[in-house]
C-alpha cells in the first residue's frame, strides 16, 4: 500500500490533471502541513500559479521546491521556463542548462532550453537543442513545432510545414504548428488555404497574445495578396492595436532613436558650426554605414552587396550604443561634442569595434559595412568618431516605406512603436527626414543616395554606381543575392521578401490604401517631392487615389 504522502501527491496530481486547482492547493497545502517543506507539492502550487498568470508567486514555490531537491529535473525544467516568462533569460539558461547535465534525457528542458537560446537570438544553439528533444522523444508537439517555425523563417517552407503536421499528429489543436502550417500556405501563395486556417485560429479564446498578433499579420498579408485591401488594413491594424495594447507604459522618450531625441539633435545640428570641431584623429579604415528609414530597402541592399566576396555586412548589431551612452546625455545637451579630446574618441572607436566585430571573420582587405536603418538619426555621433565614413542612404517613396512599416510587426522600443499607427508613423518619417536634410547640408561625409524603386528597375546600373562608390569592381555574384539570403538567417521583417528575384509589385502599394492614408498624406508630401516621387495630392484634394 502507497504511503499517505504518496496517495495525497496522487490525488494532487490527478486533480491538476482535471484543471482543479483548487483541490490541488488544498492537498498540497495540506502535506505541507503535515510533511513540511516538499519538492512535488511545492511544484505543483508552483504550476498552479502559472496556469493562473501568477508567475511571481510561481517563482516563489518553484525556488522554495529547488532549495528542498536541487536535481529534481521537473523542478528545473519548469522554473526555467518561468524564469523566461520574466525576461529573465540568462538566469532561465543557467538552471536549464543544468536541467540538461543531470537528465541529457529530459526532452522537456531541452525545448525550454532551446526557447532561451532563440529569445538570445542563438538560433543555431536553438535549433540543436529542439533537434535534441525530437531525438528523445519523436512526438515532443512543442519540439517538433518549434523546428517547423525555424524552418519556416529560414525559408524552408516544405520542411517547415512538414514538423508542422507532425506536431499536429500528435496535438491536432497545437497552436505554435497551425499558425505556422498557415503562414506556408500564405507564403506560397495559396490564400485560400491559409485565410480560413488564420481565421479558425483568431476564433480561438485560447490564442496567446503573441501568436494573435502574428496572425493578425499574416491574415493581412493574405488579404492583401488577393486584393482585398479593406480588410488586410483591418488586420494590420488589429496586430498592431493588440501589440500597442501590451505597451503598459510604452516607450515615451526612451532610446537614442526616440522622437524626442530625433528634435534634440535636429535642433543642436542646425544650430552647430562643423567646422570649429576639434578634428577627430586619423584612422586606417573607416565603416561604410548602410541606413535608411526601415522598409526602404536596407536589407536588399545588404543582400546584394553581401554576396560581393569583398564586402562583410554586420546585419542589425546596435554597435553604436555604448557611444550613445557617452555622448547622448538625458538632458540633449551636445555641445561638448566639439572638443572631445582624441584620446576619448579613440576610446569610443574602441567600444564601436568591440561590438560591431562580434562574430565576424577578418575584416582584412575587406569593405566593412554596418547596416542599421535608423543609424540615419546617429550620423553626427558616427561623423564625430569617424569622419571619414561613408554611407549609403536607401531611399524608397515615402508612402510606401511608412505602409510597409505599419504592416510588420517589429520588435519594440521607442522608433518602432511609432509604426504601430500611421499617423505616428509618418510624424516619426517626417522628423527623421528633417534631420537627415540637415545632415546632408551641414556633414562633410561621403553620401550616395540608392531609391529602392531604381534597383528594382535598374539593377546593373544602380548597384554598379554603388558598387563604384565603395570602391569595388562589378562582381557577378551579386546577381545571386536570393541565394545569399536564403543561406543568412535574415533578422528582418524583409526575410521573405529577399529570398525572391527582384519585383515590382511593392512599388506603388500605397495606392490600394489610399483612403486610410488620406490623412497623412499632406505630412509625407513634402518627401514625396524632395526624392523625385510623382505627387499624390493636387491641391485642394485629400486623400483620393488617383
Amino acid at each position: 500500500m502507497a504511503s499517505p504522502l504518496l496517495q495525497m501527491l496522487k490525488s494532487a496530481t490527478d486533480a491538476f490533471q482535471r484543471r482543479s486547482f483548487a483541490d490541488v492547493e488544498r492537498i498540497c497545502q495540506d502535506v505541507l502541513n503535515r510533511f513540511g517543506e516538499e519538492a512535488n507539492a511545492l511544484l505543483m502550487l508552483g504550476l498552479v500559479r502559472a496556469a493562473r498568470g501568477d508567475v511571481a508567486q510561481a517563482v516563489h514555490y518553484l525556488e522554495r521546491a529547488r532549495h528542498k531537491n536541487p536535481g529534481h529535473i521537473h523542478v528545473l525544467s519548469n522554473l526555467g521556463s518561468i524564469y523566461r516568462q520574466l525576461g529573465r533569460v540568462h538566469d532561465a539558461k543557467k538552471v536549464l542548462e543544468e536541467a540538461v547535465r543531470i537528465d541529457p534525457r529530459f526532452g522537456p528542458a531541452f525545448n525550454n532550453l532551446g526557447n532561451v537560446f532563440l529569445d538570445l537570438e542563438q538560433r543555431g544553439e536553438a535549433l540543436r537543442c529542439y533537434e535534441r528533444a525530437v531525438a528523445i522523444d519523436a512526438r515532443h508537439a512543442d519540439a517538433l513545432a518549434n523546428l517547423g517555425r525555424l524552418a519556416e523563417e529560414a525559408h524552408q517552407l516544405e520542411r517547415a510545414a512538414d514538423f508542422a503536421k507532425r506536431a499536429m499528429e500528435v496535438a491536432p489543436e497545437h497552436l505554435q504548428a497551425r499558425l505556422t502550417l498557415a503562414r506556408v500556405f500564405q507564403r506560397q501563395g495559396n490564400a485560400a488555404l491559409a485565410v480560413p486556417a488564420l481565421e479558425a485560429l483568431l476564433s480561438l479564446q485560447t490564442l496567446p497574445p503573441n501568436l494573435r498578433i502574428s496572425a493578425h499579420g499574416f491574415l493581412g498579408e493574405s488579404f492583401d495578396s488577393i486584393k482585398r485591401f479593406g480588410e488586410a488594413f483591418a488586420q494590420f491594424d488589429a496586430a498592431n492595436s493588440l501589440q500597442a495594447n501590451m505597451l503598459s507604459e510604452g516607450y515615451g522618450d526612451i532610446g537614442f532613436l526616440s522622437p524626442r531625441r530625433v528634435e534634440q539633435l535636429t535642433a543642436f545640428v542646425d544650430g552647430e558650426d562643423l567646422s570649429h570641431w576639434r578634428p577627430a584623429p586619423s584612422v586606417e579604415q573607416s565603416p561604410v554605414f548602410l541606413v535608411g528609414f526601415p522598409r526602404s530597402g536596407t536589407t536588399l541592399l545588404d543582400q546584394i552587396l553581401s554576396s560581393h566576396p569583398q564586402v562583410i555586412v554586420q546585419e542589425e548589431q546596435d554597435a553604436l550604443v555604448d557611444v550613445c551612452s557617452a555622448l547622448m546625455p538625458g538632458g540633449g545637451s551636445f555641445g561638448f561634442w566639439a572638443d572631445l579630446p582624441q584620446h576619448q574618441i579613440e576610446r569610443m572607436r574602441g567600444l564601436y569595434w568591440a561590438r560591431a566585430r562580434a562574430g565576424l571573420p577578418d575584416l582584412s582587405g575587406r569593405v566593412f559595412i554596418d547596416k542599421l536603418p535608423l543609424n540615419i538619426i546617429l550620423l553626427a555621433v558616427i561623423f564625430r568618431l569617424f569622419p571619414q565614413a561613408k554611407v549609403v542612404i536607401a531611399l524608397r517613396d515615402p508612402r510606401d516605406a511608412v505602409l510597409s512599416c505599419f504592416q510588420q510587426r517589429f520588435g519594440m522600443n521607442a522608433a518602432m512603436s511609432q509604426m504601430l499607427r500611421l499617423g505616428s508613423a509618418a510624424a516619426y518619417y517626417d522628423k527623421v527626414m528633417r534631420l537627415w536634410a540637415l545632415y546632408e547640408r551641414k556633414l562633410p561625409l561621403a553620401f550616395h543616395k540608392v531609391r529602392y524603386e531604381d534597383v528594382v528597375t535598374h539593377f546593373d546600373g544602380e548597384i554598379a554606381n554603388l558598387l563604384s562608390f565603395l570602391g569595388l569592381a562589378w562582381d557577378e555574384r551579386v546577381r545571386g543575392y536570393a541565394d545569399t539570403a536564403r543561406a543568412r538567417q535574415v533578422n528582418t521583417p524583409s526575410a521573405a521578401q529577399v529570398v525572391k528575384p527582384l519585383y515590382t509589385s511593392s512599388m506603388h502599394k500605397w495606392r490600394n490604401y489610399s483612403v486610410h492614408m488620406a490623412e497623412i498624406l499632406p505630412v509625407l508630401e513634402p518627401w514625396v517631392a524632395a526624392f523625385g516621387y510623382e505627387p499624390s495630392l493636387p491641391l485642394g484634394m485629400s486623400g483620393q487615389e488617383l
